[in-house]
């Protein structure tokens, strides 16, 4: 019988045994690598959209009272929807606040803070509200602005 020098079958990586042919990687071959680099995902880092829905009443008094009887409230729904019309991301409206329109105007606008995160990188957006209203974005718009939106509603 003819002896083999172990060192030359790591080499090779395949040697006999048994009579079946038996292959293996040797310890000093690096492991599999990852061949996606993180920015070709389709969602690199989900979008974080700021902001606030603002609306103007014609009727005098507190718009922010007047906005809570009209379906628009602290806690009401933003919706963010693909082109497909499809809830991808979900937010809520915060307390709004009471805020003078112009110098010299007696109209007021209540300005509700909006913050939705956790959207997913895409083309085209739609903001939705619970009570209806909608409004188109692209994400270049998004990125544009910062990713800060200032949406507004006549009453």
């Amino acid at each position: 019988m003819k002896t083999v020098n172990l060192s030359i079958l790591r080499t090779v990586g395949v040697f006999a045994v048994g009579g079946l042919l038996v292959g293996f990687m040797p310890l000093s071959t690096p492991g599999p690598k990852n061949v996606i680099n993180p920015g070709d995902s389709i969602q690199s880092q989900p979008g974080k959209l700021r902001g606030y829905v603002e609306i103007l009443f014609t009727e005098p008094g507190d718009p922010c009272l007047q906005s809570q009887e009209k379906s628009l409230h602290p806690g009401t729904k933003v919706v963010i929807q693909n082109s497909d019309r499809q809830a991808i991301a979900t937010g809520t409206l915060e307390v709004g606040t009471p805020q003078p329109l112009q110098a010299g105007f007696s109209k007021m606008t209540c300005k509700f803070p909006l913050v939705v995160e956790n959207i997913p990188e895409l083309h085209d957006y739609i903001i939705k509200l619970e009570s209806g209203e909608e409004f188109p974005y692209s994400r270049k718009q998004f990125e544009q602005k910062n990713w800060q939106v200032e949406l507004t509603l006549f009453r």
